[in-house]
């Protein structure tokens, strides 16, 4: 009856947000929010710098939601979806390698 609203919606799980996604509609993932705030709590209980637990939890954030578009395109091929997950983890890894890695001349690690 009305074509014109946007429609929000919470999505329960991945697949759950990728048929939403094909409805047009603007996800919100469940527990995706609160797994970041909580996280970025545990990484502070653990003498992480609030500023860097921030930078990180920002960081996962953008991939996380970047990755979730990408596998929409493909959600409906198991295979390529695997895939996806494989190197999505290989790219986070290497992304925090990098934000770990000692700088020229420095003998400790950057957190």
């Amino acid at each position: 009856m009305y074509p014109h609203l946007k429609v929000y919606a919470r999505a329960r799980n991945r697949q759950h947000a990728f048929k939403l996604m094909d409805m047009d509609v603007d996800v919100t993932r469940e527990t995706f929010h609160s797994s970041l705030a909580m996280g970025r709590k545990v990484m502070q209980a653990l003498g992480v710098p609030e500023d860097e637990a921030a930078r990180n939890t920002d960081r996962f954030r953008e991939h996380d939601e970047a990755l979730l578009r990408r596998q929409h395109l493909v959600y409906d091929d198991e295979a390529a979806l695997v895939a996806s997950s494989h190197e999505a983890l290989r790219d986070l890894e290497t992304l925090f390698e990098a934000d770990t890695a000692p700088e020229p001349g420095e003998g400790e690690p950057r957190r």
